[in-house]
């Protein structure tokens, strides 16, 4: 589950679409250009993933009690995959946590095409812009706030009083640097908008 800070727009994902039907080049621009006006929060998020694992629990490597299936490292993302036969990733139930220094670089901006569904009351992919990190250390080191076994709420006590409150990376870079994007945000949407009405205007 990655963790983000988003924008919705009302009807920019629609302009945004018919921008690639008319002009891929300028949508490929405007990515570009989104990329580099959230970059000074995403920066700041991955200076604030600590340097070293947060606790010492998290550089080592533990087989989870009763486990019966391989199971992948943290961070490693997308579906589950077979381990290469003899590989550290292949001995079963093995978390390599030491690996969790890679996860800082899950941090980026993405601009979401996908269309609003509603499902029993609740409706998502809302969101038009945002900036995630993909990643279980997302879940695992800067969300984590609540634990329903003991040794889960020492590790949570343990990263609150190092690192403080979640959300301890994604929601405090937007919060040093998200304010200072605002303007520039509004012009690129405005920059959106107008660009399809150009294009399209009869």
């Amino acid at each position: 589950m990655p963790v983000e800070n988003s924008i919705e727009v009302a009807g920019v994902k629609e302009a945004l679409r018919e921008l690639n039907d008319i002009d891929k080049k300028l949508r490929r621009q405007i990515t570009k250009d989104y990329q580099q006006i959230v970059k000074p929060v995403v920066d700041a998020g991955k200076q604030l993933v600590p340097s070293r694992a947060p606790l010492s629990g998290m550089d080592r490597s533990w087989t989870p009690q009763g486990a019966s299936q391989s199971v992948l490292p943290f961070g490693s993302g997308g579906a589950a995959r077979e381990p290469r036969r003899g590989s550290a990733q292949g001995r079963l139930g093995r978390r390599r946590m030491r690996e969790w220094l890679k996860w800082k670089y899950g941090i980026r901006g993405y601009i979401s095409g996908k269309k609003p569904r509603t499902f029993n009351g609740y409706t998502k992919n809302l969101a038009t812009f945002g900036i995630r990190w993909l990643g279980s250390a997302s879940v695992l080191f800067d969300t984590s706030g609540k634990a329903s076994t003991p040794q889960g709420q020492q590790m949570i006590s343990a990263l609150n009083a190092r690192f403080g409150q979640p959300s301890r990376v994604m929601w405090r870079a937007y919060e040093q640097e998200g304010p200072e994007l605002q303007g520039e945000m509004r012009d690129l949407v405005n920059k959106i908008m107008e660009s399809v009405d150009r294009k399209t205007r009869v």
